[in-house]
């Protein structure tokens, strides 16, 4: 039985395009971004996810003396109490899964699209974190069809990128709706199109230095990047763990300082200088739960 007794889901939803880099290259793209190794789907690991939400703390909160205390001690925040404590930290974060990535159509400059096994994932979640422990699912549509979530297209076939679907009912899912709603426009498709399209349909830039005194590319400078184009859907799970206090209130006032100074916008990923990586984000909280 897995219990916690506080966790909250903070949603993000790319504003300017994301560079969570792997590291390595096995293809055409020099720096290619994370996925997962058993579904290829873009997500941001972990350690990402916390790091640049203690940047944001460290940045932009106006008592920064507990950083080490609500992230873990670390180096970087030695001015601060508990940095050489081994303190282990007063919450952890999941992975940033995805939830929703645009795709150009011929129904709107993009639509968003979702798969069956992101919707069994998100529900999954859900009931974990007690935050919605009814969250229904849709009927799932088979090959190159789909379902429009909480809008009603004006054309039956709809043109994603290069292929073609075929929408055949429609499903409101509030949740959705309700604590999602900058996504907009969102179609379920089968995982095997939407594994297709999130494999495929990533934005690729060149990324190139110019030698100044030469006016001409300097040598070793060319590389080629893959970004999350912007308006893609994730998010990520927050436990605050009571055993780190000695009262689950405690934990709870840590709750609410996290999320008073992490809010609305934050920085995720690398070529910060260059605008990328920005999201906003939303938090919804729970009251934990069992699996």
């Amino acid at each position: 039985m897995y219990k916690k007794e506080l966790v909250s889901m903070c949603s993000f939803y790319a504003v300017s395009p994301m560079h969570a880099g792997s590291g390595s290259a096995t293809g055409a793209v020099d720096l290619p971004i994370q996925r997962e190794r058993h579904t290829q789907w873009p997500h941001v690991q972990a350690s990402a996810v916390k790091g640049a939400m203690r940047a944001h703390f460290r940045n932009y909160a106006n008592e920064k003396e507990s950083i080490n205390q609500i992230f873990g001690s670390d180096t970087q925040d030695q001015k601060y109490p508990g940095a050489g404590d081994g303190i282990p930290g007063a919450i952890s974060v999941s992975d940033a899964k995805l939830l929703a990535f645009p795709v150009r159509s011929n129904i709107a400059p993009f639509v968003s699209v979702t798969s069956p096994g992101v919707l069994k994932r998100l529900q999954s979640d859900l009931k974990m974190t007690g935050i919605d422990k009814d969250f229904s699912l849709p009927e799932f549509p088979e090959k190159d069809k789909a379902v429009s979530i909480n809008f009603t297209p004006e054309h039956d076939r709809i043109v994603l990128e290069d292929a073609l679907v075929t929408t055949t009912a429609r499903a409101d899912i509030p949740f959705l709706k309700e604590k999602l709603g900058d996504v907009e426009r969102l179609l379920l498709i089968s995982d095997a199109m939407f594994d297709h399209i999130v494999t495929t349909c990533t934005e690729v830039q060149t990324q190139i230095k110019i030698n100044h005194e030469k006016g001409t590319a300097q040598d070793g400078a060319l590389r080629y990047e893959e970004l999350l184009p912007c308006d893609t859907a994730m998010y990520s799970i927050v436990h605050y763990s009571c055993q780190n206090f000695e009262t689950p209130i405690q934990a709870e006032i840590i709750q609410t300082f996290v999320q008073e100074n992490i809010v609305d916008f934050i920085q995720i990923g690398g070529d910060e200088t260059l605008g990328r990586g920005i999201c906003r984000i939303s938090w919804i909280n729970g009251k934990g739960g069992e699996a």
